[in-house]
């Protein structure tokens, strides 16, 4: 692709806004990537105490998918949109600060929940409050990196995002074996709380691009249309959202139901389930977004649509891995076509959220994120675990067997993944055909 496939609003922008050197601005991306990392163990480690919980409360696999999904989701999703308009506009530090603060402490909360309704309600505060964390980071990053660099440093933040589910998998493993799953809730809130004073007190907010700065303050039409014609093309758009809602669909739905299936299938302790998926699913999809990353930076340096396209044949490459490790005799082969499938998938995360940066103005980076997550989290998150949990129950109902029934409704939802490819193929061709000098 030729310098003519940018935006023109993403090529005006060579520089980061706020004038602060590389090893500030390399730690302001730790920083935040140590939230993400916190906002992923704290959404993630209820799937190890799902079975703890299934016991103590006596719940079936759809009140388990309700819990871990879409009362979580629901919520979180909608408050989303609002959080990141504001993170578009206010001050972001304050924003992903205080969302770390209140989702920690209703993470606490959750450990004291003495029925479902109230452990329901505490989970749907963890949604809420996580909700203002992503679209804000976003935004602030690409505040701070230029678009050159910003595939990378859009990887790496989702690497930390994705150790996260190693911590929330190998931890809440640990945890729920020590401590027991109540008492687990409660350290991670007190940790998190900690942790939000440390982020406040050493990561100042950026000055914001001079086109977004000029964009916000000019006097125009209303704010919807205003933020309508900020999207870009909305048909390209449309592309990415229904990519983000499949990919969630077939992706997250199924992660959550993972520990559950291999102590059914295999009958392994929390402890081998939580180390062995926190290496299928943290790390190997933390390798891969690194390796996305710097992809990126050298073949999408002059082109918006390299990274759906990449994403698209990135997508195909998964499915046999994914679909394959549910199958699998052992569980050894199991993790092996997991650890496989997630390396691969993990490299899509920098190109594609750097195209999402391209495809918007500057001033409505969060809020586009927060869009495009909003069908993500109530499809996949919302819908997909309670989907996975009624069609187990359904299946186990005719088959007797627990992890088959488990077994089929992942893999029936997994292959909705070939929507995902459709979606990233279209949004490529969208893209070149209506690519701008700029």
């Amino acid at each position: 692709m030729s310098s003519t496939d940018l935006h023109p609003a993403s090529a005006a922008i060579t520089a980061p806004a706020s004038a602060t050197g590389d090893r500030y601005r390399t730690y302001v991306l730790i920083a935040l990537a140590v939230v993400g990392f916190m906002c992923a163990v704290d959404r993630v480690v209820i799937s190890m105490f799902m079975e703890p919980i299934k016991k103590e409360f006596g719940l079936n696999d759809t009140e388990l998918g309700l819990l871990t999904g879409l009362a979580f989701a629901l919520m979180g999703g909608i408050a989303s949109v609002p959080l990141a308009r504001w993170a578009d506009r206010g001050n972001r530090k304050w924003i992903i600060g205080g969302a770390l603060a209140a989702w920690s402490v209703m993470t606490a909360a959750s450990g004291a929940a003495t029925n479902f309704v109230q452990l329901l309600a505490a989970r749907v505060g963890v949604g809420v409050g996580e909700a203002g964390c992503i679209p804000a980071t976003h935004s602030m990053l690409g505040d701070y990196y230029p678009r050159e660099l910003r595939p990378r440093a859009l990887g790496i933040h989702s690497a930390g995002t994705y150790l996260g589910a190693l911590g929330g998998m190998l931890g809440g493993g640990i945890l729920v074996q020590t401590v027991g799953w109540r008492a687990g809730f409660v350290w991670l809130g007190v940790a998190g709380v900690v942790m939000a004073a440390v982020f406040h007190l050493t990561v100042r907010e950026p000055l914001r691009t001079a086109a977004a700065a000029a964009a916000t303050a000019a006097a125009g039409a209303p704010r919807s249309a205003r933020l309508i014609d900020q999207l870009g093309d909305l048909q390209a758009f449309g592309w990415l959202v229904m990519a983000f809602s499949t990919t969630s669909l077939a992706g997250t739905s199924v992660m959550v139901w993972l520990p559950s299936y291999f102590a059914r299938a295999f009958t392994l302790s929390p402890m081998q389930i939580g180390l062995g998926l926190g290496l299928c699913i943290g790390v190997a999809t933390a390798i891969g977004s690194i390796f996305g990353g710097q992809l990126a930076v050298r073949y999408a340096k002059n082109s918006r649509s390299w990274g759906p396209g990449y994403a698209a044949a990135v997508t195909v490459l998964v499915m046999p891995f994914y679909v394959g490790s549910f199958h699998a005799p052992h569980p050894l082969v199991a993790f092996v076509m997991l650890f496989c499938a997630f390396l691969i998938a993990g490299s899509i995360l920098g190109p594609v959220f750097s195209t999402l940066q391209d495809m918007v103005a500057p001033e409505a980076r969060a809020t586009a994120f927060a869009v495009v997550a909003l069908f993500g989290v109530l499809v996949g998150q919302g819908l997909g675990p309670l989907l996975v949990g009624a069609i187990s129950d359904a299946l186990h109902v005719k088959s007797g067997a627990a992890a088959d029934g488990l077994r089929w409704a992942m893999t029936w939802v997994a292959l909705i993944n070939l929507l995902t490819i459709v979606a990233f193929w279209r949004l490529r061709l969208r893209l070149v055909a209506t690519r701008t000098a700029p």
